[in-house]
């Protein structure tokens, strides 16, 4: 079960190595290189450091003989300290096996100038003058000494670093040249290694990509591929031989519910369409027959067109969502039946803003909760009922809220509508279009998919308000 995967990290491990050997010793000469380059450029550092600080020391000398001023002695100690310390990384940095006499010399001399200088300032001190003068022309001497043999400690090191530099130039065409053999050989082995590595595994791989896309045009009912392996690609097409065979089994299983699915789904919006309860057709023709009883012809026009616009839009094509316009003209004539019903029992108002008419939600959303505000709220008052509905913009939503001044509802009710669940106590009860806030609600969160498009405030007898949040784009798909 583990063969491709040792294949591979073998063949990976042994092309790392070989890409690798090449860089690794150009790393490795490369710092010793930079290390030669560095010591010479330490030792002409030091010696020019060294040649320099002798001067200072000797001018400082001279500044204070002269002027006697406390700032050139100052400056001469610091350049002597300088010094010393300069002979001091002589021993670290220069000096070895083949130049030790010749740096020992050296070193010594400049030893020898600091202790004329000393001397020189010590008599200088005590008023000898004649003892500082010639220890002044002895540190002079030595001065011209240590100028002297720094050329030649410089001159011998340019000799030798000119001789470095073309050593450097062979080492460097003797790394080109092997490493564009090594890269040739890395390439030509790379090559085959990956060739015979790669036939192993993607001829059957090829093979199962074959297999995928039958499966991907929906041929489930192909050629079945078995292959006498016992690594992963063998358990892999046994694996995917299998899963066509449950493929298959599992598409005719979906196709049969599918089609039992939409039958469902038309039985349920027939029967929708069909929900409007006869009670509340009875009440409104009884409505209109009195009323063409008291008020004549013209009023009892305007209840028929009332009805049977309300009756055109519950029965139009439920998938389909309308605008908020159109769901407030046929609250418009639920009010207008209801108070040619009920009149100065009931108070209605509705207010839509030219801005907000064009939102877009599901047919049958805000007049039955019109509805049910009149039914389960001011119905059973004697007087002073009202239901406000008005809609208004806030940022990119469309707020639409549904007042009424009525009986209120239970905690225990608005808790199970915060949490999705159906109220059959206020959604089956007569005079009503048989669809509940659950079902309402739900359908809104569908439409708009969230979570927060309807918002329910209650308090017995004091009534009841219910926000809309509607969404302000066109972009929903419809899944109830």
């Amino acid at each position: 079960m583990y063969k491709i995967q040792t294949k591979t990290i073998l063949f990976f491990i042994l092309l790392f190595l070989i890409l690798n050997s090449y860089p690794f010793f150009l790393i490795y000469t490369h710092t010793q290189t930079i290390e030669e380059y560095d010591q010479m450029l330490n030792r002409f550092f030091i010696f020019n450091d060294a040649s320099k600080a002798t001067n200072e020391l000797y001018a400082n000398m001279g500044l204070y003989l002269n002027k006697k001023q406390s700032e050139s002695y100052d400056d001469y100690m610091d350049v002597r300290e300088e010094l010393l310390s300069l002979t001091s990384e002589m021993d670290k940095r220069i000096k070895n096996s083949h130049n030790k006499i010749t740096i020992t010399n050296y070193q010594n001399m400049i030893h020898s100038f600091i202790d004329e200088s000393d001397d020189s300032l010590s008599t200088f001190l005590i008023n000898d003058v004649e003892s500082y003068s010639m220890k002044q022309r002895e540190a002079l001497k030595l001065l011209e000494f240590i100028q002297e043999e720094t050329l030649d400690l410089l001159n011998n090191d340019l000799t030798e670093f000119h001789s470095f530099y073309e050593n450097m130039k062979i080492r460097n065409q003797y790394m080109n040249y092997m490493g564009i053999s090594l890269f040739i050989g890395t390439f030509l082995t790379g090559l085959f290694i990956a060739y015979v590595f790669s036939r192993d595994i993607t001829n059957p791989i090829n093979r199962l990509t074959g297999i995928a896309k039958d499966i991907a045009k929906g041929n489930l009912d192909g050629e079945e591929l078995h292959l006498n392996r016992k690594d992963e690609l063998g358990f892999l097409t046994e694996t995917m031989t299998q899963m066509r065979r449950d493929l298959s089994y599992y598409v005719k299983q979906i196709k049969e519910k599918s089609e039992q699915e939409k039958l469902l789904k038309e039985m349920e919006l027939k029967s929708l369409q069909n929900q409007i309860n006869p009670h509340f057709l009875f009440n409104a023709l009884n409505t209109i027959a009195r009323t063409a009883y008291l008020d004549g012809s013209q009023h009892i026009s305007n209840l028929i067109t009332a009805l049977s616009k309300m009756l055109r839009y519950n029965l139009g094509k439920l998938e389909k969502p309308v605008t908020l316009r159109d769901e407030m003209n046929n609250v418009k004539e639920y009010f207008y039946i209801q108070k040619t019903r009920f009149g100065e029992r009931v108070h209605f108002e509705l207010d839509l803003p030219d801005d907000c008419a064009s939102v877009r939600l599901p047919i049958l959303t805000v007049q039955p909760l019109v509805e049910n505000a009149f039914i389960h709220g001011i119905e059973s008052m004697e007087s002073d009922g009202e239901i406000h509905v008005n809609a208004q913009r806030q940022g990119p939503y469309t707020i639409v809220q549904i007042t009424d001044n009525g009986m209120g509802m239970d905690p225990k009710i608005v808790q199970q509508l915060k949490d999705r669940k159906e109220v059959t106590s206020i959604s089956k009860k007569r005079d009503s279009t048989g669809l509940g806030l659950g079902n309402v609600i739900r359908r809104l969160e569908l439409f708009y998919q969230r979570s927060d498009v309807v918002q329910i405030e209650s308090e017995v007898g004091k009534g009841t308000t219910i926000m809309l949040k509607l969404g302000d784009e066109d972009k929903w798909e419809q899944k109830y």
